[in-house]
């Protein structure tokens, strides 16, 4: 069975790869029609997913603040998965979502 911290890693790599997503839904905005149905599907997909990544975000600043209570980790591990979350944070305040 997998530990709290392997599927608290899980979470934060889906949360991962959706920005990435997300990010490259933005970029593939320009060579869309500047107005029109496709335009506004894909912009109503990326702000649906830049909801979603905004929860997940959350969700997992809330579990990581109750790992160490469900497993014992090391200061060292947690530290390391507050920063990997903060980065994940930063990067999509950086790329604008």
């Amino acid at each position: 069975m997998a530990s709290s911290s392997d599927s608290w890693l899980w979470e934060l790599n889906e949360a991962s790869r959706l920005a990435n997503d997300i990010s490259a839904m933005i970029s593939e905005r320009g060579s869309l029609p500047p107005s029109g149905p496709d335009i506004q599907h894909h912009t109503s997909s990326i702000r649906r997913k830049i909801t979603i990544l905004g929860t997940r975000l959350d969700s997992l600043e809330s579990l990581l603040s109750k790992l160490p209570s469900k497993q014992p980790i090391s200061d060292k591990e947690l530290h390391k998965c507050q920063d990997m979350l903060s980065n994940l944070r930063s990067k999509a305040k950086t790329d604008g979502f």
